[in-house]
């Protein structure tokens, strides 16, 4: 299980660089939104990860998310649906995809780290958190590493 112990190794290497790190919609010189966390990370380990989205790109997306946020938000859950390869949660391992939604809150991914943890990227930075808070919330699991 040699090859499991180096994408975890990488994994947790990876992670390190949104704990506790500012939140900064846009613009990952100053600190870290969803978007742009999930660029770098799911990039680092290896996985081609598309930039634009029909005419949303990294560059544009921060206005429209200012502007026009309920838009933004469906915009936003398709491409995250788009990505990888849909699993169910119950099987996620580390560096899945999760999904979460809700009346109580909107779209938001977070990567899932194994033993009941997640990461999320949030506007005060970036958190673990323990998955027994959000597992109500989540709406869907993806695969991208590894994803055949």
């Amino acid at each position: 299980m040699a090859g499991q112990d180096i994408i975890d190794t990488k994994i947790s290497e990876a992670i390190k660089k949104f704990v506790d790190k500012p939140f900064s919609l846009g613009d990952s010189s100053k600190g870290w939104d969803c978007l742009n966390s999930l660029a770098e990370f799911y990039t680092d380990m290896g996985v081609k990860f598309p930039r634009t989205f029909g005419d949303w790109n990294e560059l544009n997306y921060p206005g429209r998310w200012k502007t026009r946020p309920d838009e933004s938000r469906k915009v936003f859950i398709e491409f995250l649906e788009s990505l990888g390869k849909a699993i169910d949660f119950q099987y996620a391992i580390r560096g899945d995809l999760i999904i979460f939604g809700g009346w109580e809150i909107p779209s938001f991914p977070g990567i899932y780290l194994g033993n009941g943890h997640v990461l999320m990227i949030f506007d005060k930075g970036g958190k673990v958190l323990p998955m027994r808070f959000m597992r109500k919330y989540i709406v869907s699991a993806r695969r991208l590493i590894n994803a055949v």
